[in-house]
């Protein structure tokens, strides 16, 4: 618009004789020379502006590892955790959690069930350490969670997802992701995954190339990858969040009956799936309600009395 306006203009004081020729060329320059800067300026400014939240995140994470320093150390997980009047909004006007009153054992399994939106996961993602922003009190072994390094608090749970990844690799690989490992305890969690079997069928066994996200799998063959990938970590804490809710109910149902047999594993699952059979090996089901824990017992304790549980549990029948 600059360069038109400046052409324009300058024609017309060409025609009046106002300038000449060589000062109409020399104005198109100055006009060009200006219009570039300006249009760099506007094509860089959305950049600019998208820049913002790394840095803000970048200074969070500065804030964190400053912080940590005056922080108590944990590197295991002994007795319980304990949540109390436990409270979280994402931003700051809509509570996800609200109150909420719960415990967790160690060695113990947790199926945790309720509508969707209820604040499982973010109940979850809280014991994990994602978040510390939250009000009231969560204890880990009677130590308050903000006041423990969060890298600490991060290696003592392993994660299962509904989607898992898998790298063009081997199993082998996608096990170990490149760190060193005893012969022995791979073969325990292959074993433990129920991985042998299938891996016994291979040609190339444990080295086997699974393809890009594991497109030479199948989904339970894939999820069972990836619980031998949480479990050779050896971390106390299992989290399946839907970890089978995406393959067929005969696996899941091999894959949760498998964990829920290993004594010393605290497994918390996250689950849409009210197969009776499967849900009585649970300790205890945490039922929650409008971010909040409604119920927490065992199966058939629940079942038995006029509960909210019960009434959910009779509704997805």
């Amino acid at each position: 618009m600059v360069q038109i306006v400046v052409l324009f203009l300058s024609a017309y004081f060409i025609i009046t004789g106002r300038i000449t020729i060589g000062t109409l060329l020399g104005m198109v320059q100055v006009s060009s020379n200006l219009a570039n800067p300006l249009i760099m300026i506007f094509t860089n400014v959305p950049k600019i502006k998208s820049i913002q939240p790394i840095i803000e995140k970048l200074h969070s994470i500065s804030e964190h590892s400053s912080n940590d320093l005056h922080k108590e150390h944990v590197t295991s997980f002994n007795h319980h955790i304990l949540a109390e009047n436990l409270s979280f909004s994402y931003d700051t006007q809509t509570q996800v959690l609200n109150e909420m009153n719960c415990i967790i054992e160690k060695g113990k399994k947790y199926a945790v069930i309720g509508k969707s939106g209820c604040g499982k996961s973010t109940f979850i993602k809280l014991l994990t350490g994602y978040y510390s922003d939250y009000k009231g009190t969560l204890l880990y072994d009677d130590r308050e969670l903000t006041q423990l390094v969060k890298e600490d608090v991060v290696q003592l749970s392993s994660i299962i997802h509904q989607n898992i990844y898998l790298f063009n690799e081997t199993i082998f690989d996608n096990i170990c992701l490149h760190e060193d490992y005893p012969k022995e305890m791979i073969d325990k969690v292959v074993k433990e995954s129920g991985l042998d079997k299938f891996i016994s069928e291979l040609p190339n066994g444990l080295f086997y190339q699974v393809g890009e996200n594991g497109s030479n799998l199948s989904g339970g063959q894939k999820q069972r990858i990836a619980v031998a990938r949480a479990l050779i970590r050896n971390k106390p804490i299992l989290i399946l969040d839907e970890g089978t809710s995406a393959i067929d109910m005969q696996t899941a149902y091999d894959i949760e009956s498998r964990l829920l047999k290993m004594n010393d594993l605290t497994l918390i699952t996250i689950t849409h799936n009210l197969e009776e059979k499967l849900l009585k090996k649970y300790d205890e089901i945490i039922y929650m309600e409008n971010g909040n824990v409604k119920e927490q017992g065992y199966f058939q304790e629940l079942v038995n009395t006029s509960s909210c549980f019960s009434e959910y549990l009779h509704l997805k029948e």
